[in-house]
C-alpha cells in the first residue's frame, strides 16, 4: 500500500486531522470575525473620503457642462435673430464668438432640420456625405426643442472620439428651424483634463463614464480610457449607488483588479464620476494583521497535532497490532485459514464475525464455479458459441463452438476483442456497436442483435448475438459480460425467400400487385412533398392469347419474361415496373415536372417508347419434352392507358381505375396505341 494511502487510512491520522481541523477552524473564525470588522470600519472611512472628493470633482464637471449649455443657448438666440437662411452672416457671427473657441476645442456648427451643416467654424465638420441626424441626441434636440449633451461618438473617418452639445435655433415664429452644435474633441486638451491629471493614492484613479454608451471618457489611469464597458460587477455596483444607496462598494474593474469604489451622478450629461482605490492598497494594514494571525495559527496547530498523534498512538497500539496480523493472513496462500481471535472484547467479536463471513464467501465461490461450469456445458451442447468478455482488459474467451461456426480451429483465434470487431460486416458495424454501448450504459436489460460475421473463407454468416453484464464494480461500471453466438444464416435466407415470394412475381421477378401498391404509395407521397407530377401506365398485350393457344403456356411464359425485360430497359431505375397478372403490366413514373402539360408530354414520350419496344418481333427459344429447341417468332403489340397523379389530389384507387379505363379505351380504338386519361 502506498505511504499516502496508509497515512490517511490510519485512525491516528484521521483523528489527529479532525482535531486539527476543529482547532484551526475555530482560530480562523475568530480571526475572520476580527478582520471583517476592521475591514468594514476601514472601508467606511475610505468610502466617506472617496465620496467627498468625488462629489467635488463631479460638481465641477457638472458646472462646466451647464455653463457651456448656457453659453450655447445665448449664441443660439443671436443666430435665431439673424436666421439660418443667411449662412454667411451666421458663419461670421460664429467666428467672432470667443466662447466657442474657449468652450469647444473642435469648434461649432449650425444644421437645418434635414441635418445638413449650413455654417461651421471648422471646415472638417461640414461633410457632404454625412448627415448629423444619424446622431440620435442631435435629432432629439430638433424634435423635443431642448438642449442636450450627446453620447460619446467615434468618428470613423478621422479616428476621433468626441461629444456634442446641441441647442435648438428658432425662427421668427418661434418654431425650431435648426440647431447649434458645439463639439469637444476628447483627443485634444479640454476641460475634462482635470480628471486625467488628478491622482488618488499610489495606485488609485478617477474616471468619468458615459452611462448611455458605457464608455470611459476620461481617467487618471490612461489604460481605462475608452474601454468598451466596465466589468459587469463594477457596473452593477455603480447602478446600485445611483439608485440611492450611499455607500462604497468593492468590485472588479475593467482591468481585472479588485477595487474599493464610489460613484457620483452628473445630471447635466448622464455621466458618472467614479473614484477607485485597489483593495491591495486600501486594506494593506489588514493583510499584515491576517498574515501574523496565520503564522500563529500554524505554530499552534503543529503543536496540537503532534500532541494528539502521540496520545492516540499509545491508546490504539493493540488495534494496530491486530490489523497487522490480519494483513499478514490476507497475503497467505492458504485462503481457507481463519484469522486467530486475540483475547476477548470488541476486537474479538469483530474477528469472529469476519471468520463467519469468510466461510460463507468460500461456499458461494464454490457454488458459483459449479453453476458456471454447468451453464457453459449446456450452451455448448445446444450448438451455440459462447463468449466471456473481460471488459476492462478487452479480453474475450471464445468457445470452441464459437470458432467452429466461422470455420476456425481452436488455436487460430486469440482472446482479443478485435477478433470479433474486425469480422463484423461494414454495413452492420454502427448498429452492432450502438447495441453494445446501450447495454453497457444500462439503457437496455440485455444485449441482442443480428449481424453478419466474416468466416475464414471470406463469406459472411448471419449471427444472432445475445449478451448480459454479469459483474460490475462499486460504481456500477461493467466488468464482465457473457453471451452466445447462434448461426441463423438459414433462417435469414428462408425469411428473405418468403418475403421475396410474397412481393415479387415468380415468373418475371417483377414486383407483384402487393409491392406495386407500396411503391405507388411512396410515389404519391413523393409527389406531394415536392409538388411534382407522377404517371401510371396500365399495359395489356394485344396478341397474347393466340400464342398460348398455338404453342402452349411455356411459350407464353417466355414472352412475358421478354416483355418484363423490355419494360425495365425502357424506364429509369427510379421508376417501377410491375406485373398485375396474366398479360397485364403496370409502370409507375416518378419525379416528373411541376407543370401538368410538361409532365403529360414527358409521360407520353415514355409510353410511346414502350409501345414501340413491345411491338417489335419476339423470337422465343422453346424446348419440347425431348429437349429439342425450336425458334418461335411472334408479333405482339400493347394497348397502354396513361394517367397523371399528384399526391394531394389522387387516392391510389382512383389512379389505378383511371389508367385501367384509358387502357380499355385504347383497346376499343384499335389497340397498339397510347390513350391518355382525361376526366373531361
Amino acid at each position: 500500500m502506498p505511504v499516502s494511502k496508509y497515512l490517511f487510512s490510519s485512525i491516528k491520522t484521521r483523528v489527529t486531522l479532525l482535531t486539527l481541523a476543529v482547532f484551526i477552524i475555530s482560530i480562523l473564525l475568530l480571526a475572520f470575525d476580527a478582520s471583517r470588522k476592521l475591514h468594514n470600519d476601514m472601508a467606511l472611512q475610505i468610502g466617506e473620503h472617496q465620496r467627498s472628493v468625488t462629489t467635488v470633482l463631479a460638481n465641477q464637471i457638472n458646472d462646466d457642462l451647464q455653463q457651456r449649455i448656457r453659453s450655447l443657448e445665448s449664441l443660439a438666440t443671436e443666430i435665431s435673430r439673424i436666421g439660418i437662411h443667411q449662412p454667411e452672416r451666421v458663419t461670421q457671427s460664429l467666428k467672432h464668438q470667443l466662447l466657442i473657441a474657449r468652450d469647444y476645442n473642435a469648434g461649432a456648427f449650425v444644421i437645418d432640420l434635414e441635418g445638413n451643416v449650413i455654417s461651421s467654424t471648422n471646415s472638417n465638420l461640414k461633410r457632404e456625405d454625412f448627415n448629423y441626424l444619424h446622431i440620435s441626441s442631435i435629432e432629439d434636440v430638433l424634435k423635443n426643442d431642448q438642449a442636450k449633451i450627446s453620447d460619446i461618438y467615434f468618428d470613423k473617418v478621422d479616428s476621433l472620439r468626441m461629444f456634442y452639445i446641441a441647442t435648438p435655433i428658432h425662427d421668427s415664429a418661434g418654431q425650431v428651424s435648426g440647431a447649434l452644435v458645439g463639439v469637444t474633441n476628447l483627443e485634444k486638451p479640454s476641460f475634462l483634463d482635470q480628471i486625467s491629471n488628478s491622482y488618488y493614492g499610489k495606485t488609485g484613479y478617477y474616471l468619468l463614464e458615459d452611462q448611455s454608451s458605457q464608455l470611459i471618457i476620461s481617467s487618471s489611469d490612461k489604460r481605462l480610457v475608452m474601454k468598451a464597458q466596465m466589468a459587469k460587477n463594477e457596473s452593477q455596483m455603480i447602478d446600485r449607488q445611483l439608485q440611492g444607496f450611499v455607500e462604497s462598494a468593492i468590485a472588479i474593474n475593467a482591468l481585472g483588479v479588485e477595487v474599493l469604489m464610489s460613484a457620483i451622478y452628473i445630471p447635466a450629461a448622464s455621466w458618472v464620476m467614479v473614484a477607485s482605490l485597489p483593495t491591495s492598497e486600501a486594506f494593506a494594514p489588514i493583510k499584515q494583521i491576517q498574515y501574523r494571525i496565520l503564522l500563529a495559527a500554524i505554530a499552534m496547530s503543529f503543536a496540537m497535532g503532534l500532541l494528539t498523534w502521540l496520545l492516540l498512538r499509545r491508546e490504539l497500539f493493540p488495534v494496530f497490532t491486530t490489523i497487522h496480523t490480519l494483513s499478514t493472513l490476507a497475503q497467505s496462500p492458504k485462503d481457507t485459514d481463519l484469522v486467530p481471535v486475540p483475547g476477548k472484547g470488541e476486537i474479538a467479536e469483530m474477528i469472529n464475525a469476519f471468520n463467519q463471513l469468510l466461510k460463507k464467501l468460500k461456499q458461494r465461490e464454490i457454488a458459483l464455479q459449479e453453476s458456471e461450469f454447468r451453464w457453459k456445458f449446456a450452451i455448448e451442447d445446444a450448438g451455440d458459441g459462447l463468449w466471456d468478455w473481460d471488459i476492462p482488459n478487452s479480453r474475450v474467451f471464445y468457445s470452441r463452438k464459437w470458432k467452429a461456426q466461422l470455420g476456425y480451429s481452436e488455436d487460430e483465434i486469440s482472446d482479443s476483442l478485435d477478433e470479433w470487431k474486425s469480422r463484423i460486416h461494414p454495413d452492420d458495424i454502427a448498429d452492432t456497436f450502438a447495441a453494445v454501448e446501450n447495454h453497457l450504459k444500462g439503457n437496455t436489460p440485455s444485449y441482442q442483435i443480428e449481424h453478419r460475421l466474416r468466416c475464414k473463407d471470406g463469406s459472411y454468416k448471419w449471427i444472432l448475438t445475445r449478451g448480459l453484464i454479469v459483474s460490475t464494480d462499486e460504481n456500477k461500471k461493467p466488468l464482465r459480460a457473457i453471451g452466445t453466438h447462434a448461426d441463423i444464416t438459414q433462417q435469414r435466407q428462408m425469411t428473405e425467400q418468403i418475403r421475396h415470394q410474397a412481393m415479387f412475381d415468380n415468373l418475371t421477378q417483377l414486383p407483384n400487385r402487393r409491392l406495386l401498391e407500396n411503391h405507388l404509395a411512396q410515389a404519391i407521397a413523393t409527389s406531394k412533398r415536392y409538388k411534382n407530377f407522377g404517371a401510371l401506365m396500365f399495359i395489356d398485350l394485344d396478341n397474347f392469347k393466340p400464342l398460348n393457344d398455338t404453342h402452349g403456356h411455356e411459350a407464353g411464359d417466355l414472352l412475358l419474361k421478354e416483355v418484363a425485360i423490355r419494360l425495365k430497359h425502357a424506364v429509369r431505375e427510379t421508376d417501377t415496373v410491375a406485373r398485375m397478372g396474366g398479360d397485364e403490366f403496370v409502370v409507375v413514373l416518378t419525379q416528373l415536372y411541376i407543370d401538368q402539360e410538361t409532365s403529360k408530354h414527358q409521360a407520353m414520350q415514355v409510353a410511346e417508347k414502350i409501345r414501340r419496344e413491345l411491338e417489335k418481333p419476339y423470337v422465343l427459344d422453346k424446348v419440347d419434352i425431348a429437349g429439342v429447341t425450336s425458334k418461335i417468332e411472334h408479333h405482339c403489340s400493347a394497348s397502354i392507358g396513361l394517367t397523371l397523379f399528384k399526391g394531394e389530389k389522387n387516392p391510389m384507387s382512383d389512379i389505378l381505375r383511371h389508367a385501367d379505363s384509358a387502357m380499355y379505351e385504347a383497346k376499343n380504338n384499335g389497340r397498339n396505341q397510347v390513350q391518355y386519361y382525361d376526366k373531361d
